[in-house]
């Protein structure tokens, strides 16, 4: 994957999972809090300025009662 394609990719996975937490009516703090990572952590994924490891895809999935596939549904 490219850097611009690695870009594009954080960037749409950022704005999924803040549709997806505000369509659930959670903020970014609550959602951190459910994750167990700091405040800034989900601001940082959904303004694509973080790159995430599978296990916390995992709990981003399971803490907005959602499956891994659905999350990707972008």
């Amino acid at each position: 994957m490219t850097k611009k394609m690695s870009k594009v990719f954080h960037k749409k996975f950022g704005q999924r999972v803040r549709f997806l937490r505000k369509e659930k009516g959670m903020t970014q703090e609550q959602l951190s809090l459910e994750i167990d990572a700091d405040n800034s952590y989900i601001a940082n994924i959904e303004n694509a300025h973080r790159d995430i490891p599978l296990s916390r895809i995992y709990k981003i999935s399971k803490a907005l009662g959602i499956s891994l596939k659905e999350l990707f549904d972008f």
